[in-house]
């Protein structure tokens, strides 16, 4: 029974302790208070409405506190259930939370190893790079060299063609050479001369006296020849010696021995001191005659 009801309860007991002290005053006091009675019954009939009214009211109370203790357990259920989801989506954030801050953690690290990487690769490109104009300055130097060795295989491929064009211009000129010796040889011996006065003829003291110059020098197998400005014209033969003269100071340099004739030149190869033979040259003087 609520509070309300035995409220209701102790009013209607007073009420009714009241209507019998009334009803005994009543009846000791019939004749005048007829009337009082009247109107206390009257009184009493508003205030039995009353407490019935209230009563109701008081149920109907009731049954609203009762709704609503039964609507607010459901609410209570629901908040809770609220509450408990709630609860279960913090722990959910703050795991995910302690994931993150891992994850940070991990990418901290990660950042930090990939910056001393980064540093320790802008040290390594620097040092290619330093390599790197190392290497195209060398490639550089590489390619002077190369660009060098071209002219000088350009120079020396030249100095082939010409030793190569000498050389079969002195093949034609020897075997021309040993056509005109031969006949010479064969018109000699015609003449009575032997082939002991033949060697001998042109090579020593007794040989004629013949001078000119020297117009080249090469070296031809590594051997040193020069030529020569006289010829067959001027009676020079294979084999007859020359002595090479300075023409400034007049010293004798070494001998040339003839070994290819043409008519107006000849070729022969030098026999001189090492430290002659760096002074023979264009413009000496060849003499077989001293």
């Amino acid at each position: 029974m609520s509070p309300l009801t035995k409220l209701f309860v102790v009013l209607l007991v007073l009420v009714s302790v009241a209507l019998s002290a009334g009803t005994i005053t009543f009846v000791n006091k019939l004749d005048p208070l007829q009337k009082d009675l009247a109107l206390k019954t009257s009184k009493l009939s508003e205030i039995q409405t009353l407490l019935d009214k209230k009563s109701n009211d008081a149920q109907a109370s009731l049954q609203a506190l009762e709704d609503l203790q039964k609507s607010s357990g459901s609410e209570k259920a629901a908040l809770q259930a609220q509450m408990l989801q709630l609860r279960s989506e913090r722990e959910d954030r703050d795991a995910q939370l302690a994931k993150t801050n891992n994850n940070l953690a991990v990418a901290t690290s990660s950042i930090n190893s990939a910056t001393t990487a980064l540093s320790a690769s802008e040290d390594a490109k620097s040092k290619l790079q330093e390599q790197v104009t190392g290497l195209r300055k060398d490639a550089d130097d590489r390619l002077r060299q190369v660009a060098d060795q071209g002219q000088r295989i350009n120079k020396l491929v030249a100095d082939l063609d010409q030793t190569e064009k000498a050389r079969r211009n002195l093949a034609e000129q020897l075997t021309d050479a040993s056509g005109r010796a031969d006949r010479q040889s064969k018109l000699l011996k015609d003449m009575g001369v032997t082939d002991g006065q033949l060697q001998n003829a042109g090579t020593g003291a007794g040989a004629p006296a013949v001078n000119g110059v020297i117009r080249s020098r090469r070296n031809i197998a590594g051997k040193e020849y020069a030529t020569i400005s006289i010829g067959s014209q001027d009676y020079v033969t294979k084999g007859m010696q020359f002595k090479i003269i300075d023409a400034q100071s007049g010293m004798f340099l070494g001998l040339l021995s003839v070994e290819v004739v043409d008519q107006n030149e000849a070729m022969g190869q030098i026999v001189a001191e090492p430290q002659n033979l760096a002074q023979i040259k264009a413009g000496n003087v060849v003499k077989t005659q001293i």
